[in-house]
């Protein structure tokens, strides 16, 4: 693998944001904390038409970090253009995707750089996100218990309550090895994720078609997936989805219609088994493969 060119910076963080103003400075001063030296990063705020201070916010950090704004007009969500966008304007090879609200370890964008560094093949690398959908009476004890300028001991504190990733009960039945997963893609999520620029730009970005929530990550992820991107969980990449009230409140059905949409895209086998019960319950795209070739295999 070519070495960085060490007059860019070697990784670029790329935020999406849309009247979040509060939690974008969280998620800022958690990247002014990182371990990684700042010459080697850069960060790019791109605005979904936001009326908020989320601009004044950046511009506070422009002394601390490497970091630039982009404001797009407001036509409804286009979380994938913003995401299209900050990616064409950065200059690192690598790209680190994160939601406004999510608060990363101080040593994350290391370990980011470490593993795409290290790998003989391009790769993506998913994050560990504690605290993701957590309920409303966890999301209060977060409140009171931690401390957002603090994140390695909010982490810490998380852990001993038990806190964990939503997606940790498909890492305990199906392991920790995803690119093994039949389709790893369905956890490419961008409050949290890594990959090569040059991949992501060869996969054609976003689909800017998902226009509401949901979708457009795990639709990308199809795409690097099909490219061969090897796809790596790395659970000491640790990171906080900060407690706030949710853009979209109807998840479920969002998310379904999306699935709908990316089968439709690219009538892949596993793709098929979006929305297919099992045993009379509808589980998660991977485990749901794993039942039927478990009752199949019998």
């Amino acid at each position: 693998m070519n070495s960085p060119n060490m007059n860019s910076p070697i990784i670029s963080v790329v935020i999406p944001t849309y009247n979040r103003s509060k939690l974008l400075g969280y998620t800022l001063d958690s990247l002014v904390k990182q371990t990684l030296s700042k010459a080697c990063y850069e960060v790019i705020v791109v605005d979904d038409g936001g009326v908020d201070c989320s601009k004044d916010t950046v511009l506070e950090y422009e002394s601390k970090i490497n970091i630039q704004y982009a404001w797009q007009k407001d036509k409804g969500f286009r979380a994938g253009k913003a995401r299209n966008v900050g990616t064409m304007m950065a200059d690192g090879k690598y790209i680190l995707y994160l939601d406004s609200g999510v608060l990363l370890s101080s040593d994350v964008l290391q370990v980011h750089c470490d593993i795409h560094m290290r790998s003989i093949h391009p790769a993506v690398i998913v994050g560990y996100v504690l605290g993701f959908d957590a309920e409303i009476d966890n999301q209060k004890l977060m409140l009171e218990r931690l401390d957002p300028y603090d994140v390695d001991s909010s982490i810490l504190k998380l852990k001993e309550m038990g806190a964990h990733d939503i997606r940790q009960a498909q890492y305990d039945e199906l392991g920790f090895n995803i690119h093994c997963w039949p389709a790893p893609f369905d956890i490419f999520w961008t409050c949290h994720v890594s990959a090569e620029r040059d991949e992501l730009i060869k996969a054609g970005l976003f689909d800017e078609t998902f226009n509401t929530w949901g979708g457009e990550d795990v639709d990308l992820g199809v795409r690097l997936h099909r490219n061969n991107n090897f796809f790596i969980l790395q659970r000491n990449a640790n990171s906080i989805h900060w407690p706030h009230s949710k853009r979209i409140e109807d998840h479920s059905s969002k998310a379904e219609m999306a699935a709908k949409k990316i089968h439709m895209k690219y009538s892949y086998w596993t793709t098929s088994f979006y929305g297919v019960d099992v045993g009379g319950q509808k589980h998660p795209l991977n485990k749901t493969i794993h039942l039927i070739n478990s009752e199949l295999t019998k």
